[in-house]
């Protein structure tokens, strides 16, 4: 847990500099806005690109060998088939991780209001609101290169929800879910930024 947290600090780090960056060489607001939205998509592909390895890593030594690997699968594949119809259907793909993130938000929820049975799950399979935040939050990014205001709301809710109603609950390990949900928390205010500062001022209009 501890190298999940490191990342997410590297993350803030790194992603500060870069909008930084752009905020103070970039003049044209359609240049911005394009420049911040790749940073977001960007960072959200080397942080879901190291939360594999790492989630993968942890899954080949418990329970390891097949088992690790087809646990491995059961969140990596589906993944990237929803970060493909992201790219290449975004229509499709928009009101499916609405829905999915929705009922991912409803599981946390039955989770708080029964504690015990959440704990005594997540100790049976592992932090799963925390791989399924980044399982979810990945093709999010894929969307925001088409629809970035609703892909920075879903990013928003992803990184927020599941750990406020797991921290409020006190249904489920904290630390692992916060480091999943920190870098979809940024990516999603950078995709709400790139809207905000490439649509035209009235002025110019």
């Amino acid at each position: 847990m501890i190298v999940g947290i490191v990342l997410a600090l590297g993350a803030i780090v790194v992603v500060a500099v870069a909008v930084t960056v752009v905020l103070v060489r970039q003049k044209d607001p359609l240049r911005r806005g394009g420049a911040l939205r790749r940073i977001g998509v960007a960072v959200m592909v080397v942080f879901t690109g190291f939360g594999a390895i790492f989630i993968g890593g942890y899954a080949m030594e418990d329970p390891g060998g097949n088992a690790g690997l087809t646990v491995t699968l059961a969140w990596v594949a589906p993944m990237l088939v929803l970060a493909a119809a992201a790219w290449f259907w975004p229509a499709f793909a928009a009101p499916l991780l609405i829905s999915l993130t929705s009922a991912l938000v409803a599981a946390c929820l039955w989770f708080a209001v029964d504690p015990e049975y959440a704990r005594s799950f997540i100790s049976g399979l592992g932090p799963v609101v925390a791989v399924s935040v980044i399982a979810l939050a990945f093709p999010a990014a894929v969307l925001g290169l088409k629809r970035t205001a609703l892909a920075g709301w879903l990013l928003i809710a992803l990184g927020v929800l599941p750990l406020l109603i797991t921290i409020v609950g006190r249904s489920g390990p904290v630390v692992s879910l916060a480091a999943a949900s920190v870098v979809p928390l940024i990516a999603g205010i950078i995709y709400l930024a790139s809207v905000r500062i490439a649509r035209p001022h009235p002025a110019t209009v």
